[in-house]
């Protein structure tokens, strides 16, 4: 019964998308405009900074809070928690109510390292955020998570469930971003400082 509450929890917490909501609120689809995806970043790109923070936190959050309470409702069910915590990303990832068209899940999974252990999430955002501003990539930090994390699992002797989960979270998420690194690689994405960038160098550096 926890594993099957934990699944409903997560992924109804993790459908809440405030990306989509917020431009609802403004008055148009966030899925058609900007990068066409209803996460932080293009919440940024249509709405603006104030927007992009509400993103974040809330996305981060869904995650975290989906894991805290299946670990009070069901004390030292931590296999169902981290489920929990990873079907926020999934449900995050994809919507029901949005045609399964949702956002990235970078956000939620912040929040699922976090809820695991909250000291490697420290970690982690340091090491992601000092690289990303290094390489002028956005994308490092997620590159930073889904690497170290399941490697940090299996290093610690986390239970299985956990590894399993952190890998199968993990993979999803790289899948997800395939585009932006489409992108650096043609030198297309767009950098830290608003220019477009590849996988070592400013596109306009490459000449």
């Amino acid at each position: 019964m926890s594993y099957l509450i934990a699944i409903l929890l997560g992924y109804g917490l993790g459908c809440i998308n405030p990306a989509y909501l917020l431009g609802i609120l403004k008055g148009f689809d966030i899925r058609s405009k900007g990068t066409y995806n209803a996460g932080a970043s293009n919440a940024k790109v249509t709405m603006g900074w104030p927007a992009f923070f509400i993103v974040v936190v809330y996305d981060i959050l869904k995650a975290f809070i989906a894991v805290l309470l299946i670990r009070h409702f069901y004390p030292g069910q931590e296999g169902a928690a981290i489920l929990a915590g990873c079907m926020a990303v999934i449900g995050h990832i994809f919507p029901f109510y949005l045609q399964f068209k949702g956002g990235k899940g970078f956000a939620c999974y912040i929040g699922l390292v976090f809820a695991v252990n909250w000291k490697i999430g420290i970690v982690l955002v340091v090491i992601g955020l000092a690289l990303s501003f290094l390489a002028n990539w956005i994308v490092m930090a997620t590159l930073v998570f889904i690497i170290c994390f399941p490697i940090y699992c299996i290093l610690t002797n986390a239970p299985l469930i956990t590894i399993i989960a952190a890998l199968s979270v993990s993979a999803l998420i790289l899948y997800k971003h395939l585009n932006n690194f489409q992108k650096l690689r043609k030198g297309e994405e767009i950098g830290i400082n608003g220019k477009p960038v590849s996988f070592l160098l400013k596109k306009e550096d490459n000449n």
